[in-house]
């Protein structure tokens, strides 16, 4: 009986240890570390941005009446030159110090945009660089061009080619430099019929990007629902963009841009099912 009992009371305890090893293993399998991915989509969110801010002000700069006639004029902060005698080059000056610019935004540096003829004329490409340029504590590297795409189903069509931008940050949480290339169509939606006045004007962004993060972690990212490019808002409002990260545990993701009914700096991020908010105080 007692050796019975013993035989039991063994049959019990590896059981016993059987079921806890099994929790545990459960338990470990569920504790995702997400901050990798989170840190692709932050750095994402942040690039789209900050060269959509780029096009608004190249589109205001070479949209400026006033600086075609007299070949200088302040715009969005900048002093803007431009001369159409050896080709044509606008020159965006932000000055060697930073200025406050209407969009609450401190920007330094310059960018310059070469055209092969009048932007207003389909086919026209404009090249544009940066010399120093920051916009707060982020700094803008690398060559990219805008092209006027003319009409598509009756709307002024525009396209942005960023083929390999460096990225750097200068604060103290973020300091570093990352990847970002990415092949956009902006599609001009509301404010064309009130040319200059840019507070009405909406376009539409849609396309696809790919970089490596911080850490150098590679993604890719592609537009689901176009984004809302405002004139009057800082941030992109509205839209969705999938996140692909193929070398993290989790391998892909959306962004969700939620200002549909007013300017924000909110985003959310959704890995596995899981909603992680987000705001951005200066990108």
């Amino acid at each position: 009986m007692i050796f019975m009992r013993k035989i039991l009371f063994n049959i019990l305890l590896l059981s016993m240890i059987a079921f806890f090893a099994i929790i545990s293993c459960k338990k470990g399998s569920i504790e995702t570390n997400y901050n990798p991915s989170l840190n692709v989509a932050n750095n994402q969110v942040i690039a789209e941005r900050a060269y959509s801010q780029v096009f608004n002000i190249f589109f205001m700069v070479v949209s400026d009446s006033l600086l075609k006639t007299t070949g200088s004029n302040q715009i969005f902060g900048a002093e803007c030159t431009y001369q159409d005698t050896n080709g044509i080059v606008y020159v965006i000056d932000y000055l060697p110090y930073y200025t406050s610019c209407p969009d609450g935004k401190v920007r330094k540096g310059v960018i310059t945009a070469t055209l092969d003829k009048n932007f207003s004329e389909e086919g026209a490409i404009a090249t544009l660089s940066f010399s120093n340029y920051v916009v707060d504590d982020l700094k803008l590297d690398g060559d990219n061009s805008i092209s006027n795409a003319g009409i598509s189903t009756g709307l002024q069509t525009y396209e942005h080619d960023i083929a390999s931008a460096t990225l750097t940050f200068y604060d103290t949480v973020s300091h570093g430099s990352y990847k970002w290339s990415s092949a956009k169509v902006f599609t001009w939606v509301e404010g064309a019929v009130t040319p200059g006045n840019y507070e009405d004007d909406v376009f539409e962004i849609a396309g696809s990007s790919s970089g490596s993060d911080l850490y150098g972690v590679e993604f890719a990212a592609i537009t689901d629902e176009v984004l809302g490019d405002y004139f009057s808002c800082r941030w992109i409002r509205t839209g969705r963009t999938y996140i692909s990260t193929p070398g993290l545990d989790v391998q892909s993701g959306y962004i969700d841009y939620i200002g549909e009914d007013t300017c924000t700096n909110q985003v959310i991020y959704y890995f596995n099912g899981n909603p992680f908010y987000d705001q951005f105080d200066q990108h």
